[in-house]
């Protein structure tokens, strides 16, 4: 049974990662280089885990902003997932601004699409990107936030 569990463990950290550029994601971004990075494993909403950040991206409503993100590592098996843009509050309540088919692209791809900043958002904001796998035999969700500041 132990076995089992360390398989499904390594199974997990084996598929895919997600990496945010620009704005800069939370944390650092050791090894994104490489497919696999742990920087870009995050499974727990609405940030990984990871708390704000000291790297802060000054906006306004109504603004347009480059997102820029990588598929670390390729998981993608035959039931194309999405990537989605989000922004909102540090409670989790986001708004939807983008949604990106994942068509099987190679590890360490990079996707660049750009938002407009709506309006009626919290001074202190955050841009999350989602990886919703779509794949049984990989986490759901793999998710990567940017702290904005909102003027």
């Amino acid at each position: 049974m132990l076995s089992l569990a360390v398989f499904v463990g390594i199974a997990g950290v084996a598929y895919s990662h997600l990496c945010l550029f620009s704005p800069p994601q939370r944390g650092s971004m050791d090894g994104i280089n490489k497919p696999g990075a742990g920087d870009c494993l995050l499974l727990t909403g609405p940030c990984g885990g990871r708390s704000i950040g000291s790297m802060v991206t000054k906006v306004s409503a109504g603004q347009k902003l480059r997102v820029t993100f990588q598929k670390n590592l390729d998981h993608w098996d035959h039931t194309p997932g999405d990537f989605k843009i989000k922004i909102g509050d540090e409670t989790g309540n986001m708004q939807t601004l983008s949604t990106i088919r994942d068509h099987g692209e190679p590890s360490l791809y990079v996707y660049s699409q750009e938002v407009t900043v709506p309006s009626g958002l919290p001074a202190q904001s955050v841009l999350q990107v989602t990886y919703e796998t779509k794949n049984s035999n990989a986490p759901a969700v793999f998710y990567q936030c940017s702290d904005l500041m909102v003027e």
